[in-house]
């Protein structure tokens, strides 16, 4: 048997990192197997279902670097594969219900219903629908019909609708025939409910395993007794536990980012999204916490995912990203990098500054931070804290000998300042870092001197080192 999962967004907005976790168990889950990744879009509601949101969704999904065999763009042996261009297929699914008694038609009106609740309340009763339609007379529905009465399609919950299922997360979990009362496949409108489309779904699709989130859970009563009555077997389930804020209540926009895009745009690697959020609930059989895809597809599997909820921590996530971004080669990180960066300084040079920074840098918008001192220099600012001594020792040493080019050069310099200004250690780097940078922290002044003086040479909106110098010179000394 081919292994074959699903992902099923629904397109009303840019992807959730909980769903997101969710596509990338299944994805995992199906290279593990060598089964196959389908991509279905649950758009039935037509109020905040769009084909934009429906770009943006699987635009998200490509950004993380998942595939898929089968889907609305991709297409497949069982399209359509958006539920809105599937109606035919649960008109057919609804006909059998209908033909054996396993369900029927509600002409309730949706008062009557809200009458039905509220009564049911007030005796402490559960809100189960009370089989007004389901004790109707063939003569009866045939007069309704007659008449043009709006109906709803109902399930009927038979005497041995008692449910439980193995869960690939959970063990064994079972429902009570009496904590569910009869209820609607399709509405009045003539569209299917989620729990009868995503069973017709699944089954046309040939799903072997529905993982999903643990909120689905509570579906899965009715959706097994659906199975039950056209005749069609179950898929295992496996359900994935919640992701949490570190308040430990339900991720939420109050704890910041939330959807995949969010997350690129503040400089986050696709690879680094992915290896975080498939350690949310699942551990590695070797404890690493590093990992690629390969890494992954051989070692994924359900029974070391956790069915207790996981915290997201954005502080491990930076940390995990700032990983990726030091493992990389400057020439790859470039293209992302001039995302960020307002700069026309050639590729080489560009290299060359990325290497430079990139070691205290944990998300790509950084690196503007990080390079700021390339292209932002105020000599009026830094003169308030410069010895006009040193400042004027300094420039004698970049006119006479000109501003280093290479850690050599860099050493040699130092030595003759210490010579010249008598100062050493952190007095004499303090200092020269200030005066050439303009600012008190960076990276290591033996690569950020050189960085600047052949940045000056291939881009005119950076200040040489020498000049930047002078101009301090000439603030201090009038």
């Amino acid at each position: 048997m081919t292994v074959r999962v699903r992902f099923a967004p629904s397109p009303t907005g840019h992807l959730h990192v909980g769903g997101a976790r969710t596509a990338i168990f299944n994805w995992l889950f199906a290279h593990r197997n060598r089964g196959e990744f389908i991509i279905r879009v649950e758009d039935t509601d037509q109020a905040r279902s769009t084909l934009e949101s429906e770009s943006m969704v699987l635009g998200d999904l490509k950004w993380l670097g998942l595939e898929w065999q089968e889907g609305p763009d991709v297409g497949g042996p069982h399209a359509p594969y958006r539920q809105s261009e599937r109606l035919a297929v649960y008109g057919a699914a609804a006909q059998q219900l209908l033909a054996t008694g396993a369900a029927y038609r509600c002409f309730c009106s949706e008062e009557a219903l809200e009458a039905k609740r509220k009564k049911a309340e007030e005796e402490a009763r559960p809100p189960h629908y009370d089989l007004t339609c389901f004790r109707l007379s063939a003569q009866e529905v045939s007069a309704k019909l007659a008449a043009w009465a709006p109906f709803a399609l109902r399930f009927h919950v038979p005497e041995d609708g008692d449910v439980t299922i193995d869960d690939l997360i959970r063990g064994a979990v079972t429902w009570r025939k009496e904590s569910l009362g009869d209820f609607i496949l399709v509405r009045s409108d003539g569209l299917p409910t989620y729990n009868f489309s995503v069973v017709v779904d699944d089954h046309d699709m040939e799903i072997t395993h529905v993982i999903r989130a643990e909120e689905h859970l509570t579906n899965t009563h009715r959706q097994v007794l659906i199975y039950r009555a056209l005749g069609w077997g179950v898929p295992q389930f496996a359900h994935v536990s919640l992701i949490l804020g570190p308040d430990r209540s339900k991720l939420s926009k109050r704890h910041g980012a939330t959807s995949v895009t969010a997350y690129a745009d503040e400089g986050f690697l696709p690879e680094a999204m992915v290896n975080y959020l498939t350690l949310l609930g699942w551990s590695t059989p070797d404890g690493r916490e590093i990992f690629g895809d390969d890494y992954a597809f051989e070692n994924f599997s359900l029974d070391r995912v956790n069915s207790a909820p996981a915290v997201f921590d954005r502080q491990k996530l930076e940390w995990l990203n700032g990983q990726y971004i030091h493992d990389r080669s400057s020439a790859e990180l470039r293209p992302l990098v001039r995302r960020f960066l307002e700069t026309v300084a050639p590729d080489a040079w560009l290299d060359e500054a990325i290497d430079v920074v990139k070691k205290s840098v944990d998300r790509l918008t950084l690196f503007t931070e990080a390079l700021r001192f390339v292209w932002h220099y105020d000599a009026r600012a830094v003169s308030h804290s410069m010895d006009a001594n040193f400042v004027t020792a300094l420039l004698v040493e970049f006119d006479t000998h000109g501003a280093p080019k290479s850690a050599d050069e860099f050493q040699l310099m130092i030595e003759r300042l210490k010579k010249a200004t008598g100062l050493k250690g952190k007095s004499l780097f303090m200092p020269l870092r200030l005066a050439v940078t303009g600012v008190e922290h960076g990276p290591e002044l033996v690569r950020a001197v050189p960085l600047l003086e052949s940045g000056s040479k291939v881009d005119p909106s950076i200040v040489s080192p020498r000049d930047r110098v002078a101009a301090l010179a000439r603030l201090l000394n009038g």
